[in-house]
């Protein structure tokens, strides 16, 4: 999908990943965003493995992050339709190692454009047996062209599910298909649409790229 290099920010590392912020104004607690995630989600997607996985996916929660968008695998939107913002290995290397592999919602950014609604998955895709970790944001917004090597920011806010295999691609795709209108309903909660304005959001002119 789209995605591109790590970006030196406040904090020493490879790209800006910015738990730290929770120091600076009042975090989401875990009991609410738990309750709203929990809310309106079938039994199915927010029980079992999926609970298991809350305690280690909200800890984290909200986690700021940015880098460069870099070339991924080319099968979000070849195959799936659904185009993904990727990565460097060196951000994803960077994620809290225990935060839990699977599928979340939060807000987007590429450059100083717009603050989007955005799904993004966490780990090895099981349908895809990939060899290497991921972190694959798929912003619900369409864009006109490719935005490789921009900046993105993101925030993520809310654990949606464990990542799991599907017996089939049009499963896979009906899945990501409800991923996408669970994270769009948790969204537009207060709680969750008040991120939407963060300063972190506000880059600064010299990190601008093509004017996205």
């Amino acid at each position: 999908m789209r995605g591109g290099r790590a970006h030196s920010g406040g904090r020493a590392g490879p790209a800006e990943s910015r738990m730290d912020r929770k120091q600076e104004r009042p975090a989401l607690s875990s009991r609410a965003v738990g309750s709203a995630l929990c809310e309106g989600v079938a039994a199915e997607r927010c029980g079992g493995a999926g609970l298991a996985a809350l305690p280690c996916a909200m800890r984290h929660l909200p986690y700021f992050c940015r880098g460069e968008v870099v070339k991924g695998f080319g099968r979000g939107s070849k195959e799936l339709g659904i185009p993904t913002a990727n990565f460097s290995e060196q951000v994803v290397e960077s994620f809290p190692p225990d935060i839990s592999t699977g599928i979340y919602y939060g807000w987007a950014c590429v450059g100083n454009g717009d603050v989007h609604k955005m799904v993004l998955s966490i780990g090895w895709n099981p349908f895809y047996r990939n060899t290497k970790k991921s972190v694959e944001t798929h912003i619900i917004h369409t864009f006109k062209e490719d935005f490789y090597g921009e900046i993105l920011s993101i925030v993520i806010v809310g654990y949606i599910r464990p990542e799991k295999n599907f017996d089939s691609l049009e499963a896979l795709i009906s899945a990501i298909q409800e991923d996408i209108e669970e994270a769009k309903r948790q969204l537009d909660l207060a709680e969750h649409l008040k991120l939407k304005e963060d300063n972190f959001f506000h880059l600064p002119e010299g990190k601008i790229v093509n004017n996205h």
